[in-house]
């Protein structure tokens, strides 16, 4: 739910083992969030309550959005408790996260509030986690991206998550703008991933979000991205590839039933493969993450025939 820049080598080891980790977190997000909602008082922001001028502002820039959700924001708002340290910026740490179990902003760098505001329009807890487009921190990197890519849509500024805004803007291209947005700021991880069984598993989605976390606790810590660096590129290969079969599908569907033509449909792919995300400054180089080769071999599965042609 935010940015904290210290090392900690266990991590991606004990994400690895993915078939005892989706096992963890099945429980969870077969929730429905349906259940939750009755619970949730309808209620509007009363700017008249609010007295920090950052969050202020925050509520005048947010209120007109679509899905902004209201009640989230206002129950939580209620005791909300921000705590800025200088001390830590002092000593070159920096630290700004929401935790929605205690319901407070821990920050250093004032540029981060927005971002973690938007955690707390898009928060409810009940034991349980419920934050964007994860649950009891599953799917945290997801949702720190499409956060991020929010903060670039609404707020016009971005400036952390880089990796994870892009797949989360490829993602969107799958699901649609208004069904992710509203998924989020729903706090609804079931819907956003009942929207992607139309192409594939609900195992293999669980899978993709894993691997976004496994990468996303890799790709910013210099140390960490060198240990594991292959892990990382394998995370990275393997959400690409999930990112390619799925919207190859979408176009194949679209194509199937005369909404596009297949010279749109062979463009549309190639459009998006070229935005799927390479991992740069790891290891001193830009590692490209699927080939063309690769990238046709997957879409032959689907089509029959080659998008991509090498030189």
């Amino acid at each position: 739910m935010g940015e904290i820049f210290l090392s900690f080598t266990f991590g991606p080891l004990i994400m690895l083992y993915v078939g005892f980790y989706l096992k963890l977190i099945k429980r969870y997000y077969t929730k429905k969030f349906k259940e939750i909602k009755k619970t949730q008082k309808v209620e509007k922001i009363k700017s008249a309550e609010i007295k920090d001028e950052k969050v202020k502002e925050f509520v005048k820039k947010s209120i007109n959005i679509k899905y902004f959700n209201q009640s989230f924001f206002y129950n939580n708002l209620k005791t909300l408790k921000i705590k800025r340290s200088k001390n830590l910026k002092m000593l070159n740490i920096y630290v700004n996260q929401y935790t929605p179990v205690d319901n407070a902003i821990y920050i250093t760098n004032e540029d981060a509030l927005f971002h973690e505001l938007n955690h707390v329009s898009s928060s409810y807890y009940d034991g349980d986690d419920y934050s964007g487009l994860s649950q009891n921190e599953f799917g945290t990197g997801l949702n720190e991206g499409y956060t991020e890519l929010l903060m670039e849509r609404y707020y016009q500024f971005t400036d952390s998550y880089c990796v994870e805004k892009r797949i989360a803007i490829n993602l969107e291209k799958i699901i649609g703008r208004e069904k992710s947005e509203e998924c989020y700021y729903t706090a609804n991880l079931y819907d956003f991933i009942e929207e992607l069984k139309q192409y594939d598993t609900e195992e293999n989605i669980l899978k993709f979000i894993n691997y976004v976390d496994i990468m996303s606790s890799l790709i910013d810590n210099s140390i960490l991205n060198k240990i594991y660096y292959h892990i990382l590129v394998n995370s990275m290969k393997k959400i690409n590839l999930y990112l390619l079969k799925w919207y190859t599908l979408k176009q194949k569907r679209l194509l199937e039933n005369k909404l596009i033509s297949n010279k749109q449909c062979y463009n549309n792919i190639q459009k998006y493969s070229k935005k799927l995300v390479s991992l740069k400054n790891v290891e001193s180089v830009k590692y490209r993450v699927l080939d063309k080769k690769l990238i046709n071999k997957e879409v032959e599965k689907i089509l029959g025939e080659r998008v991509l042609y090498e030189k």
